[in-house]
């Protein structure tokens, strides 16, 4: 398609209009699929962990243990800059009583071996370089929101790393499921960097990364609590089953785009989302403008996870 026309078209359609027809549409092409990358044995057993009263870091460990690239993931992440451990970490035993904590190693060995399975390209706007910058971000971020609300009671720490990290998996999901509609929305973004992605894709294609990443989640019967944040996302006026969750995802990719990083630039924040959740503004960008100095580091860590 013509450039011009690309940007043409997309500035004058209406993306309500159900009888518009996208110009690659794949929803069939999805609906024809068979099966999709199972769910990894480790993710599994650490799911299996999460719902075990008698789960313990020994147990943890050893289930990390079974898996060489997952074990080296997180003793590497323990080591990381970003932590400032200065002691030897040798083993997943000593990542998790020494630096990271029981809860976020579980959290994040989930969130990883979740995305193992994912072959997606490394570059471009949505490659899976830009994915692990945006998931690191947020989940940093997002705890330090969740830190600053008042009322903590509808949230869940764990979910809210969970929802930082896996929120955009509609993304690699695309890449590994359909790599030449995936270097064609790239194109697309890089050639109207002023329009939204969210609506970018929708136009493209009849689906955006928000339903095909609930797809997969379904499929893999992961907590629904991950799935409706994934699914209603980029929607702030949701308010449905863990909508707050919902909310802190949307407000933390609103500000993050302040710093170019994630898929929510132009995307409006309605007053309401800083009701509901509490928050001032002005806090919240102290904890931004921190975050933005940490920036090389995660990229670092982000440049490690795809290596």
């Amino acid at each position: 398609m013509n450039p011009n026309l690309i940007n043409w078209t997309l500035q004058n359609i209406n993306l309500q209009l159900k009888w518009v027809t996208p110009p690659m549409d794949i929803r069939q092409a999805i609906s024809q699929i068979k099966a999709l990358p199972p769910l990894p044995g480790t993710a599994m057993r650490i799911l299996n962990l999460n719902n075990d009263p008698n789960a313990d870091t020994a147990k943890l460990a050893e289930i990390i243990e079974m898996d060489p690239l997952l074990t080296a993931q997180i003793i590497r992440w323990s080591t990381s800059s970003l932590y400032g451990y200065r002691g030897k970490v040798t083993t997943v035993y000593d990542a998790i009583t020494r630096v990271l904590g029981f809860n976020f190693v579980l959290d994040l060995a989930l969130g990883l071996s979740v995305l193992a399975p994912l072959k997606s390209p490394k570059e471009g706007p949505i490659g899976t370089y830009v994915f692990w910058i945006h998931a690191l971000c947020s989940t940093r971020f997002m705890k330090h929101l969740f830190d600053r609300m008042p009322d903590k009671s509808p949230l869940n720490q764990q979910e809210v790393f969970l929802a930082g990290l896996m929120h955009n998996i509609g993304f690699p999901l695309l890449g590994h499921q359909f790599p030449d509609e995936f270097a064609r929305l790239c194109a697309l973004i890089q050639a109207n960097p002023s329009l939204s992605i969210f609506n970018l894709e929708t136009f493209s294609f009849g689906v955006n990364h928000s339903e095909t990443g609930a797809w997969l989640m379904n499929a893999w019967s992961m907590p629904r609590s991950i799935t409706n944040v994934i699914y209603h996302h980029h929607n702030p006026y949701y308010r449905g089953e863990n909508h707050h969750l919902n909310l802190l995802t949307f407000l933390s990719d609103c500000l993050l785009s302040k710093i170019d990083i994630g898929d929510a630039k132009n995307q409006n924040c309605p007053d309401e989302v800083w009701e509901v959740l509490g928050l001032e503004e002005t806090g919240c960008q102290e904890i931004l403008d921190k975050l933005n100095e940490d920036l090389d580091k995660i990229s670092e860590m982000a440049e490690m996870l795809i290596s």
